[in-house]
């Protein structure tokens, strides 16, 4: 049986900053939990929701149907994924053109941090606001998404790492899509850097290996209970298994 040792980056951001007590409660729940759909889909259109392009100079502009369309092809095979995208980047699309941001497509990096493992808390593309780049992450959870720890991490592996050379100085935003409590909609929420409250790169690496070695440790306990208890073919409503590397319900 294959047991998934792939760590979604929101949930290494959100429990790398933690006393390690709070890591195991929260890293199990994570390893026990098979996500309904993902989100992989918007962040494939997370540009063209920032009318992205080669350069600001380029037409046309990018048109919700445009986005539609492309959501519903990246979700062949799995119709159920389809409204819950389209649902966050509608939202995203209408938030952007109303505060009229365009952006430039610029690929990043990913960053390995060990283990196999890489993270990247940005996406392909820089936005011009007020005259001034900025980077953005998109996070469309709905539930364990970026809290306050999470979102100091996202930062300030932001800062670090992308916010350097052409882009020192740049802005870093996180957008996250609660539900509107009188609506029930999903509304933008946009949080903003402050840098009184960056991490040192030292505490990050030394938070990432801390994280990574509590989550193998995991593994370990669940690859031994597999090994003690092989799947007989019949089925108890519980499964190892998570379809998706890097993404949970939102």
């Amino acid at each position: 049986m294959k047991i998934s040792r792939s760590l979604p980056e929101t949930d290494l951001a959100r429990v790398a900053l933690l006393p390690d007590d709070q890591k195991q409660i929260i890293l199990r729940a994570v390893k026990s939990f098979v996500p309904p759909y993902s989100f992989t889909p918007l962040r494939k259109v997370a540009a063209a929701a920032y009318n992205a392009r080669s350069s600001l100079f380029d037409l046309p502009n990018r048109t919700w149907p445009d986005i539609e369309s492309a959501i519903k092809s990246y979700c062949l095979g799995h119709s159920d994924w389809i409204e819950p995208n389209l649902i966050v980047a509608k939202a995203l699309f209408d938030f952007n053109n109303e505060r009229n941001v365009s952006a430039v497509e610029w690929e990043f990096r990913e960053i390995s941090v060990g283990f196999g493992a890489k993270m990247k808390f940005w996406h392909d593309f820089y936005s011009v606001q007020d005259g001034v780049p900025v980077l953005s992450f998109v996070d469309p959870r709905l539930q364990d998404g970026l809290g306050i720890l999470g979102r100091t991490f996202v930062f300030s592996a932001m800062h670090h790492l992308v916010a350097v050379g052409d882009f020192e100085g740049a802005r870093l935003e996180i957008l996250r899509f609660p539900k509107n409590k009188f609506t029930g909609q999903r509304e933008v929420e946009i949080f903003t850097f402050d840098e009184r409250d960056i991490v040192e790169e030292a505490v990050l690496n030394e938070a990432i290996d801390r994280t990574f070695k509590i989550w193998r440790e995991i593994l370990a306990e669940r690859t031994e209970e597999v090994r003690r208890h092989p799947p007989t073919g019949t089925n108890n409503g519980f499964s190892f298994s998570e379809p998706v590397k890097s993404e949970r319900t939102g």
